[in-house]
């Protein structure tokens, strides 16, 4: 898939003097553009930079460390996304394959590399490293290693804010395993350490712009985020099919509305099929990214979605799942192409 992906965008660049350099600026879109400008200027208290609060620092921070190295930063952002997204559908695999079922996690691994917005696991997006981190929090937890789970779930919730997610979901793993518990202290310190990612991200704010809860304004004055009902978004994105241009009506209208059903339908298997930790932390992210008057970008997250992936693993019928993996595989190359000409995708 990346290698395609690749071949196909240095075709379209390939006859600029410098095709890789192009390659690179083709990736650089949307939000990857607001990452490297943290990584390499820092969070800002004032200005149209001030805005940026509302990013979570540690992918910035990690593309800081590695510039700072002497590796240019987008190569630095590209590298990390790039492994970390190899990184997140092993991890994906193993947690199928934790339940016994070989073929099934073979399936859901295959099925999560070409995911229609999986070209966010190339591109200088959190999507890879959180997708990394939150699986390898829940693989630690299935495994039962309480301190791991707890430091993967915390450099999450310094990732990005859905890896409040994995709160719930360790406390559900915690008792379920409480009669195997070797100290108290693993129950308490684990939730604790994934709190502490948000504290990170809190105390941030608190140093830039004075305000630990400084993003909340941000995000509602900027970025039009605030709590609302999931029907508003909803019956905005339906509205948004009647006049926005044809793309952003795939976009932003139909694939924003496909999306939620999406994730919805996945809340609900996931309480009737799945483990009662996995089923809470689809609902916890199903919240997160629903409860906005304006749905955006609800594909991409459900990269993260791992009990959604967990699900068409377990799919046994060819007739349906060979069909849903070309689909997919289609959609994946169309979007990916129009992000790296700037279009919007999620």
């Amino acid at each position: 898939m990346k290698v395609l992906l690749v071949s196909l965008t240095l075709i379209e660049f390939g006859a600029s003097p410098d095709p890789l350099t192009v390659l690179g600026q083709a990736w650089d879109q949307w939000d990857a553009q607001h990452y490297l400008y943290l990584a390499t200027q820092g969070y800002a208290a004032t200005g149209d930079a001030r805005n940026l609060i509302a990013f979570f620092p540690l992918y910035p921070a990690l593309i800081g460390v590695l510039a700072a190295a002497g590796l240019p930063a987008r190569t630095a952002a590209l590298l990390i996304s790039n492994v970390a997204g190899v990184v997140a559908a092993i991890l994906l695999y193993e947690i199928a394959r934790h339940d016994g079922r070989e073929r099934a996690a073979f399936r859901a691994a295959a099925f999560f590399t070409v995911f229609p917005t999986a070209y966010f696991l190339l591109v200088g997006y959190t999507e890879a490293l959180f997708c990394a981190l939150a699986f390898g929090c829940v693989l630690a937890a299935r495994r039962q290693r309480w301190l791991a789970a707890g430091m993967l779930g915390g450099l999450s919730a310094a990732a990005r804010l859905t890896g409040l997610a994995l709160l719930p979901f360790l406390l559900i793993e915690l008792y379920a395993a409480r009669h195997v518990l070797h100290g108290v202290w693993r129950a308490i310190v684990s939730p604790l350490l994934i709190l502490l990612g948000l504290v990170s991200y809190l105390v941030t704010n608190l140093i830039v712009l004075s305000d630990p809860f400084a993003f909340l304004t941000v995000q509602r004055q900027h970025w039009s985020h605030s709590l609302a009902a999931p029907w508003v978004g909803f019956l905005d994105a339906v509205r948004g099919l009647t006049w926005r241009v044809p793309w952003e009506r795939l976009t932003v209208g139909g694939g924003e509305i496909a999306g939620g059903i999406a994730a919805y339908a996945t809340v609900i298997l996931s309480w009737l099929r799945l483990r009662p930790s996995d089923a809470v932390y689809a609902t916890a992210v199903t919240v997160m990214v629903t409860f906005l008057p304006f749905w955006l970008s609800i594909p991409r997250y459900l990269l993260s979605m791992y009990p959604l992936f967990l699900l068409a693993g377990r799919i046994r019928s060819g007739w349906i799942y060979v069909p849903m993996l070309g689909l997919s595989f289609i959609a994946l190359i169309i979007f990916g192409l129009a992000f790296s000409r700037g279009y919007w995708a999620f």
